[in-house]
């Protein structure tokens, strides 16, 4: 398997993935490349609709974990979420040069399977509760772009292509 960035626009990002099967994947290898993948590209998140995985998978580089190494999250749920909002800037590798604006949650609590198939609670605040819901969105098909108005996504992808041309 050798794994290759999605890139917008293409109907894997739109597509709401299957629940991962450990009888059909090799979870241990599909994290590392997708690890190995999204350390290349300079990303803190990369879920399987953007490396064209039909799998609930995704992976993360958590900061407030205390130096915890990125990982991989299987077939997660959300249990809960913070009433507090935030509205921070947040970008996609497979949208390169295009942030956008995002309300999310400050913090989440979910559940997830790790590589071993062993069932996993989760605490995550601020960036890494971001990045989880971010990641969370592209398995169920949505993009961060689903999430602001037409007006501010426009207004962004007009800032994306001036800054291509410089």
């Amino acid at each position: 398997m050798d794994l290759k960035l999605v890139r917008s626009p293409d109907t894997w990002l739109e597509k709401q993935l299957s629940p991962f099967s450990f009888n059909f994947l090799n979870a241990k290898e599909v994290e590392r490349q997708m690890v190995e993948l999204m350390l290349q590209e300079g990303g803190i998140g990369l879920s399987a609709n953007q490396v064209a995985i039909d799998a609930q998978i995704f992976v993360m580089k958590p900061y407030l974990l205390g130096g915890a190494k990125p990982f991989a999250l299987i077939n997660p749920e959300i249990l809960k979420t913070s009433e507090e909002n935030e509205i921070m800037p947040e970008g996609c590798l497979s949208h390169p040069g295009l942030y956008l604006k995002v309300k999310r949650p400050v913090s989440i609590v979910a559940k997830y399977l790790d590589t071993d198939a062993q069932e996993c609670i989760i605490e995550l605040h601020d960036i890494d509760a971001r990045c989880f819901l971010h990641e969370y969105d592209h398995l169920q098909g949505i993009e961060f772009t689903d999430r602001v108005s037409k007006l501010k996504l426009d207004r962004a992808k007009k800032k994306q292509s001036k800054q291509r041309k410089v």
